[in-house]
């Protein structure tokens, strides 16, 4: 089957074009049919009504029609147009000179004043019958019923019909194809803006252009913009992987020529076993760190916004085990409604971070607020958590908050925790600021944007 968008439009198109005409020509032909016969029914009550005229009862209850009528066909033979008039008994007192040699029955069921239509019994000759019962009366009070008939050829009306059928499916024809035509058009010109896309992604994977352009239909502009937001996200990820990787090659040098120093020693000192410890111990930090970075995903493009509220939960009750023997009190401030569009390992690792740190060096309050937030020209979520701890540094703190920090150049007491919620902030757009709380321990107040 041809996926093709415009075959498969201009196929479906085309047969409901097609289905449309047919179907047009059947109602056409059927109401044009029905008027010309309703016409030749109109016409043979004419005549009917001109022989009535003419038909008089004499005097001896006998029935009289003048050879003269107003339609010179009844006088010829053969024309295909007859009259007849039929006794109660059926037989014939009547005819017209156009009849001669040909026979019909009457239809003795008719009540007076009951008319009816009916296909000629003449054989070989489709004509169209009318039978009508009446009663005539003459001056002298006597009556006498009487049938009257009156026989047309329809091959007028055949050939009417077939030659109005011919027209007709020559112009549907025409306008059919010409539609055909003009549909093919519009959907070539209507799918333009598809085509667009599809060159301009081939420009991106060429290297052409960094982006999808704007100059798309209303209807693909979200998708453009979509497609845009996707390929960035991609090159951010490629790119944090790249640096990812420099970052650790880099930042292992010096734990591995420590390392291979020691290698080539033949026995081992206190201070040596001691290096080593401390160099396998930065080493497996730099590790982490660099993972739990290139791990991030940043704002995800097509996936639904999460809920705050249970991965916050989820991380507090984990904590209030983990610490259990330090009996803290944790007041949690957290809007259930909120939603952020984001990964969920990356909130777990911010969450998770932030809180640990927390509870590490709270003494025995920790505070956590997490609500709808805004900043001077974008809306988001704002967090806050705070402990009554000792609190980090000045100088201590504008180290952790550095943004790039490897490592192993981490403030010390602190891990790599706080490096990666630097990390996530900024891959978030976000910002992030530090101090004194009302606790008297460190504030983390944190605000994410939307996209």
């Amino acid at each position: 089957m041809n996926s093709s968008i415009q075959s498969r439009l201009l196929i479906s198109a085309s047969i409901v074009l097609i289905s449309f005409l047919s179907l047009a020509a059947f109602v056409l032909d059927a109401a044009y049919k029905r008027g010309a016969q309703q016409a030749l029914h109109d016409q043979l009550q004419i005549h009917l009504y001109a022989i009535l005229a003419k038909a008089e009862l004499s005097k001896n209850n006998r029935l009289m029609v003048p050879s003269g009528l107003s339609e010179p066909r009844f006088m010829q033979v053969a024309s295909g147009l007859y009259a007849y008039i039929f006794d109660t008994n059926g037989e014939v007192v009547w005819r017209s000179s156009s009849s001669t040699g040909e026979q019909i029955n009457s239809v003795k069921s008719l009540s007076p004043g009951q008319k009816t239509f009916m296909r000629s019994s003449l054989p070989g000759r489709p004509s169209i019958e009318l039978h009508y019962k009446a009663i005539l009366e003459n001056a002298f009070n006597q009556s006498s019923r009487f049938e009257f008939v009156v026989i047309e050829s329809s091959d007028s009306l055949d050939n009417q019909v077939a030659s109005f059928r011919s027209v007709l499916w020559q112009w549907l024809g025409g306008i059919g194809l010409l539609l055909l035509i003009v549909q093919y058009f519009i959907i070539r010109i209507s799918l333009q803006p598809l085509r667009h896309i599809v060159l301009d992604l081939e420009k991106i994977q060429q290297g052409h252009a960094q982006h999808l352009e704007t100059h798309y239909s209303d209807e693909l502009k979200d998708i453009a913009n979509t497609l845009n937001r996707l390929i960035d996200n991609e090159r951010t990820h490629l790119k944090r992987y790249r640096n990812t990787l420099a970052d650790l090659a880099h930042s292992l040098k010096t734990p591995l020529s420590v390392l291979t120093g020691l290698y080539g020693q033949k026995s081992l000192s206190t201070t040596d076993i001691k290096t080593l410890e401390t160099q396998t111990l930065q080493m497996r930090q730099l590790v982490d760190y660099q993972l739990q970075k290139a791990a991030a995903k940043g704002h995800q493009t097509l996936a639904l916004p999460l809920q705050i509220q249970p991965i916050a939960q989820q991380i507090i009750t984990s904590l209030d085990k983990v610490y259990l023997d330090k009996q803290l009190t944790v007041v949690t401030t957290i809007d259930e409604s909120i939603k952020f569009n984001a990964e969920k390992g990356d909130m777990f690792e911010l969450f998770g971070n932030l809180l640990d740190n927390a509870y590490k060096w709270a003494n025995s309050k920790v505070y956590i607020r997490v609500q709808n937030g805004s900043d001077a020209t974008k809306q988001g979520v704002q967090i806050m958590i705070e402990d009554d701890g000792p609190g980090i540094a000045k100088n201590e703190l504008d180290n952790v908050l550095q943004r790039g920090i490897r490592a192993d150049e981490s403030t010390h007491g602190h891990g790599i925790g706080l490096a990666v919620v630097n990390e996530l902030v900024s891959l978030y757009n976000g910002s992030l600021k530090s101090g004194a709380g009302d606790l008297g321990g460190q504030q983390w107040l944190i605000f994410l944007p939307n996209r």
